[in-house]
């Protein structure tokens, strides 16, 4: 008999002991192709061990049956006529599915396949399956269309009514959405909810992530929003939701038009004055990140002015806080940058790209002394996960 990667061989017919039933000898195969059974060695037929062997002692396969497998009685072994049970039989499960131990590991199967996200036919996988077989022998592992059409299923309607409560009995809802494009080239839009509920315990939880493939319209996303706040429950007469959305015009529309308030944006950010000033800011850092000559440059005039070697960030318009990192990070490298820039070698293949004079640094300073408050607060906030109360008015005294 042959298991994927090794292939057994049964003990000849003469072997009488009982434990024959559940070992035999591992063939190779030599240099020129040749299969040669291995008899220094066993091979067990239910976990795949290799015991050593020596000729007529079964001691040591004994104790591995009673140490491994011990649900395999010495009264099951001896009651069967030698080579009736074969491999499949020993292997066969007796454990009902119907019963609350199977049912109790089918579950949390489905629920790893669930939280790291894995593919169903992982319970089709040898070493997966060869684990269970250790862990519990009795057990019958189901097949993945079980998973993918019962298990799974059940797990996702009662994770979303638990969800459904906690959104219900929360005294208020903030929502955060965004649209994104995949690698390959899809656009998404996943909404997320945030609540503390009776416990104090900040959650937040993912309510949907739908392709969206029709125009980015403002009513088009409102569209979605409605939808989502019908599914979820979340049209409560007399309370407001808010939305945090980034500062685009369409999110703009589609919180107004889904009576979402209040509606939280970063549209200070796009001040003319600041807007054109973060777009030349970003013109240099991208223009280093995409320059491997460039990169090196600056990694030299940071060494002779004594500077850090950090690279340049570029901020992500979504992300709040990557616009402080992207400036402060500048501040500091503003001497090496500029040198960087002066080089002949480096100047002219950035024929777009401009130093910041000193009106424009001190417009930087101001934007990152405005904003590393927000950043700290933040930061603080979702680092812990039970903020305190005491934290409130500290945050608060430092962001006015």
């Amino acid at each position: 008999m042959e298991s994927n990667e090794v292939e057994i061989e049964d003990a000849p017919p003469g072997y009488k002991s009982s434990v024959w039933q559940y070992f035999g000898f591992p063939i190779k195969k030599d240099i020129d192709g040749n299969r040669v059974t291995e008899k220094t060695k066993t091979l067990c037929k239910l976990c795949y061990a290799v015991i050593p062997y020596t000729t007529s002692n079964t001691t040591n396969m004994n104790h591995h049956l009673q140490r491994h497998h011990k649900n395999v009685t010495a009264r099951e072994k001896t009651s069967l006529p030698k080579g009736q049970l074969t491999m499949k039989q020993a292997l066969t499960p007796t454990l009902a599915s119907s019963s609350p131990r199977a049912k109790q590991i089918t579950r949390l199967i489905g629920e790893f396949i669930a939280d790291y996200m894995s593919p169903f036919n992982i319970v089709e996988n040898r070493k997966f399956i060869q684990m269970f077989k250790v862990l519990e022998l009795k057990f019958k592992m189901p097949c993945r269309g079980h998973f993918s059409e019962k298990v799974i299923p059940d797990i996702y309607y009662e994770t979303k009514q638990s969800v459904k409560e906690c959104l219900k009995n929360a005294d208020c809802v903030a929502l955060t959405t965004d649209s994104w494009t995949s690698r390959a080239t899809q656009s998404y839009i996943t909404i997320t909810a945030q609540v503390i509920n009776e416990k104090w315990e900040s959650k937040s939880f993912v309510l949907q992530t739908r392709e969206l493939s029709e125009s980015h319209t403002g009513v088009n996303i409102a569209h979605v929003l409605r939808n989502a706040l019908s599914e979820w429950e979340l049209t409560k007469p007399h309370t407001t939701i808010a939305c945090v959305t980034d500062n685009a015009s369409n999110m703009d529309i589609a919180v107004r038009e889904s009576g979402l308030h209040p509606h939280i944006n970063k549209r200070g950010l796009a001040v003319s004055r600041v807007a054109r000033l973060l777009g030349r800011v970003r013109r240099i850092t991208t223009f280093f990140h995409k320059s491997t000559t460039a990169t090196a440059v600056l990694t030299n005039k940071q060494t002779q002015l004594e500077l850090p070697r950090h690279k340049l960030i570029t901020d992500v318009q979504t992300r709040w806080n990557s616009t402080y990192d992207m400036l402060a990070r500048y501040l500091e490298q503003q001497a090496a940058v500029s040198a960087a820039l002066s080089c002949p070698e480096i100047r002219r293949n950035a024929r777009e790209v401009d130093t910041l004079d000193n009106a424009d640094i001190s417009d930087v300073k101001n934007i990152v002394k405005l904003l590393k408050p927000l950043k700290t607060a933040t930061t603080v906030v979702c680092d812990e996960k039970e903020p305190t109360v005491s934290l409130i008015m500290p945050l608060k005294f430092m962001i006015e």
